[in-house]
């Protein structure tokens, strides 16, 4: 049997992260490297076919010149891109960053200068291919989710959705939703990440929300509903739902005020059983309650407040299960926290990235 270890961090100095207002920045608010790949990634696609008088040229001018950086994720993008053999935009060949003439080099340090480009092909296709792969693998998925949601957060902010109906949707960080709000029902989407949903009563128009095969069917409640690689988990604060499989024929689950269900992607396993009501939705006061999950899974769910890429090769302590209250104002103490039982550590390769490893 799998050990499991219970961590409560509850007593842990903790500051105020929910805001009435819409859009709480947990962090800092600079844009990671990570966010500017993807601006850049959504830029190749959105500047193809695109005349050279389009307005959107105008924009595009004013976020590559905004700085560096911006002119930097540019170029890494485009040279993943030319890897890839896809078709670039209009100015991917434009050179945003002066380069020293050759002119100023003497003709035998240009011919060594050739002789070393020559030696370093090999290396550097290679590591054009390695970026292109991560830019897929990473920013593809992300791209897909932008095309077809309404909402969606950042790392670590959270933001109140008001819909047509009077029904409010707030939702957690790296989160979204697509909404369909019509005269025969409501429904909602959960593409990604967490979000708790307070509906209004409307007693002839159902209201309904689709969260990677679980469908949850409500007339007016409070409830939260978070999806991750592994599972899908809905809590109920008020009211009462039904929560099916969409590709099942077994029965509805009914849940009542104060209970989660618990629905295994592999097996299709639904676990239900009491919740706590203050712990429902606890992601608003800037805490996670986690219960049973893998160490894979406790991560993705940090993930989801922190602006730099968590990375953990370990599988065996990936698969490690734990339990507990952890506090979001420090992400970083919240994956030492959840490692740290295991022997595990948490390195910062850079301001960017974080690797965890189990020694």
């Amino acid at each position: 049997m799998k050990q499991e270890h219970r961590l409560d961090c509850s007593l842990w100095p903790q500051e105020e992260l929910k805001e009435p207002a819409k859009e709480t920045t947990l962090g800092s608010k600079a844009k990671t490297e990570r966010e500017l790949l993807g601006e850049a990634t959504r830029w190749i696609l959105r500047l193809r076919g695109l005349p050279e008088d389009s307005p959107l040229r105008i924009e595009f001018d004013a976020w590559v010149s905004t700085s560096p950086d911006h002119r930097s994720a540019w170029a890494s993008v485009n040279q993943a891109w030319n890897v890839l053999g896809a078709a670039q935009p209009a100015y991917a060949d434009r050179n945003w960053a002066a380069a020293a003439p050759d002119a100023a080099r003497s003709p035998s340090r240009r011919s060594h200068g050739i002789a070393r480009r020559r030696l370093r092909r090999p290396f550097v296709l290679a590591a054009s291919v390695l970026a292109a792969i991560c830019l897929l693998w990473v920013f593809v998925p992300v791209m897909l989710i932008d095309w077809r949601s309404d909402y969606r957060t950042a790392a670590g902010q959270t933001e109140l959705v008001r819909l047509a109906d009077g029904s409010t949707v707030e939702l957690s960080g790296s989160s979204a939703i697509s909404t369909q709000i019509v005269s025969a029902e409501r429904r909602v989407r959960l593409l990604a990440g967490a979000a708790f949903f307070d509906v209004a009563h409307d007693e002839g128009r159902p209201f309904r929300v689709d969260a990677d095969g679980i469908e949850v069917t409500v007339l007016g409640t409070a409830f939260d509903v978070e999806v991750s690689s592994a599972s899908t988990t809905v809590a109920l604060l008020r009211g009462s739902i039904s929560a099916e499989m969409t590709e099942s024929d077994d029965a509805p689950v009914v849940l009542h005020s104060g209970q989660v269900a618990v629905i295994d992607h592999t097996d299709g396993k639904v676990t239900v059983k009491d919740i706590a009501l203050e712990d429902i939705g606890a992601w608003r006061d800037g805490k996670i309650l986690l219960e049973g999950v893998t160490v894979r899974e406790a991560i993705e769910t940090v993930q989801r407040y922190h602006t730099a890429w968590i990375v953990m090769p370990d599988s065996e302590l990936a698969e490690r299960r734990i339990s507990g209250l952890f506090d979001l104002a420090n992400p970083d103490k919240a994956l030492a926290a959840i490692v740290g039982p295991f022997g595990g550590r948490v390195r910062a390769i850079t301001p960017f990235s974080r690797v965890i490893s189990g020694f």
